[in-house]
């Protein structure tokens, strides 16, 4: 647990920003993800909320709604936040 007895919290990498279509980010997965996780950028800002994971399990895609203003560039790494709390593991959906 972090400080105050809170949870500690880290960034997980998903994976990286792969294509933009039809107003939808695709993520090319390397974490599977649970749907209505929320996806952010090295900086904790949030990017948008995962609504779909599709394709092969060695090569699937994660697509997500997007925040309004997200600005995407190929290649780039994207995160979900893990909590830790006594032990155990959990995926924030904040």
């Amino acid at each position: 647990m972090g400080a105050m007895g809170r949870p500690s919290r880290r960034l997980r990498r998903l994976g990286k920003a792969f294509a933009f279509a039809e107003g939808r980010l695709v993520i090319e997965g390397e974490l599977l993800p649970s749907l209505g996780d929320k996806v952010y950028d090295s900086g904790m800002r949030e990017v948008g909320v995962i609504l779909n994971v599709f394709g092969p399990v060695n090569r699937f895609f994660i697509e997500v709604e997007p925040r309004k203003g997200f600005r995407f560039e190929k290649g780039t790494p994207l995160y979900i936040i893990e909590e830790e709390s006594r032990g155990h593991t959990k995926r924030s959906r904040r």
